[in-house]
Parts: structure tokens; sequence; C-alpha cells
């Protein structure tokens, strides 16, 4: 009651202008508040970065990166990865991420810099170091209409060391290597790449005559290695991309690894 006595006696002998000042004052303070507040949350977000095989058994779930306090700041909740050639392979570390949003400009940050795709972010977590790139974060997916299924595509193994420019062909041990049914999957068991279908013939090489003219004739030791692939895609803005964002192009290799052989077949037809 007292108060409400204080605040009585103190409105009465305030003047027009007092009341108008308080009022603009007040609404200011608001509108400062409302656009400079921002808000401390985690999200997650996936990393990608490519190294060597030595190094990627760093990368563990549960690892944490923590502050000067000893808060946790970041941590690692899933890890997938795909091999692209015998020693590399491909890792995506889903990042549970402390950071501080903008609800006027919808924008995540950490340390100085906003979170958005393709922007670089060094961790430090305690069992490894890595500098990722960011290849998803809330709402993108709904942003970009990402778009999942399958592609079906033919693809021809293409040996570029080879010592004659005009033969295609791969030494015959590949043939028997890939078969039918035969799959690429990442660390989680999903199929990124599944053989449809195996044709092998002999390498078809020009051979000149005596007399001048060319003659296709067919290669004694290598053959031509053809595969029908059924590829895991995604379609962002019509375009189609495989092993999440490598470009599905004719012109464009595959990575090939089962628990027999690596290969780099080129797509040649994208059927369907």
């Amino acid at each position: 009651m007292k108060l409400l006595e204080v605040i009585k006696r103190f409105t009465k002998k305030l003047h027009p202008f007092d009341i108008v000042f308080i009022a603009v004052a007040v609404a200011a303070l608001v509108a400062f508040y409302l656009i400079f507040k921002r808000q401390t949350v985690f999200i997650t977000i996936r990393a990608k970065m490519t190294d060597r095989d030595e190094f990627t058994i760093g990368y563990v779930i549960g690892d944490k990166e923590v502050d000067e306090l000893g808060r946790t700041i970041s941590e690692i909740v899933n890890v997938e990865s795909y091999k692209i050639s015998p020693f590399q392979s491909t890792v995506y570390l889903d990042i549970n991420l402390k950071v501080t949003y903008n609800p006027r400009t919808r924008v995540y940050s950490a340390r100085g810099k906003d979170i958005l795709f393709g922007e670089t972010f060094t961790f430090e977590f305690s069992k490894s170091r890595f500098k990722g790139i960011i290849v998803d974060l809330p709402g993108l997916s709904e942003a970009l209409n990402i778009k999942t299924g399958k592609t079906i595509v033919k693809a021809q193994v293409r040996y570029d060391n080879r010592e004659f420019s005009d033969v295609y062909g791969v030494p015959g041990f590949f043939a028997n290597a890939v078969k039918v049914g035969d799959t690429v999957v990442d660390t989680e068991g999903n199929i990124l790449a599944k053989i449809l279908d195996v044709k092998v013939t002999p390498a078809k090489r020009i051979f000149i005559t005596n007399s001048g003219y060319p003659v296709t004739i067919d290669d004694p030791q290598l053959k031509d290695i053809y595969f029908t692939i059924e590829l895991a895609s995604k379609e962002i803005y019509g375009k189609l991309y495989m092993f999440d964002y490598k470009p599905l192009l004719i012109g464009e290799s595959i990575p090939i690894y089962t628990k027999n052989v690596a290969l780099w077949p080129t797509i040649t037809e994208i059927v369907k």
C-alpha cells in the first residue's frame, strides 16, 4: 500500500512533458532490447572433412570441447564416414554446438562467425582437433527444399595411367572384382551405391596397318568394364548430388570401395 501511495504522489508531481519523456524512454529501451537481444542455445550442426584413415579414429562420439570455466560448448553426437581412396575417408560429424541466436536476422553465430552453409570452423575436442566445413544446420534442408531419392547411372572403369591413350580398358583382374549386388555403405550402414549390372568386354584398340589404315582390334589383356549403378542421391534446386554433396554429372567419377576392390568408374549416362 505504501508503494502505491508513493507512486501516486510521484505521478501527481509529473508534468505532461515528463510523462511523454518517460513513455518515449521506456519505448526506446524496449525497442533496443528487441533489436539487440540475443539467445544462447544449443543446436546440432553437421561438419564435413576429409582425412587420412589413421586420423579419423580420433573422432569419438561423446568427445567434448569446453571453455575456460569447464563448461561444455560443443559435443560430438554422431560420426559417419565413407572411403574415398585407399588411405582417406570423408567424415561427417554431428556436433551439438553452443551458439548465439539473433531472432532479428535469424542467424546463429559462434566464436565471432555466423553459422552458415560452407563456413569453416575449427574444433578442439579432447581427443581431436580439426577444421570442418558446415554442410547442415537447423532449417537448411527446408530452405534448400532438398529431395532425396535414387538415381540410376551407367559408368565405365577407365584406367587413366595406361600407356596407350587410345585404350580405355583396365587390367583383367578388375573384371571379376565387382559383382552384381555389391554395395558401398557408410559407417551407419546406409547404402550409397549399389551395383545393378556388370558388363565386361575386351578393350578396343586402334591399330594402324602398314597401308596406313586404322583398324579396331581387341586388346589381348585389357578389359572394358561397364557398370549400372543405383546411387543414393539428393536434388537441390534441380541439380543432383551423390555421396552427400558430390555433383552427379556425366564425366564425374564414383568412389566404389567394397571389401575386395577400390575403383573410380566414370559416369557415362544418367538413366533416371
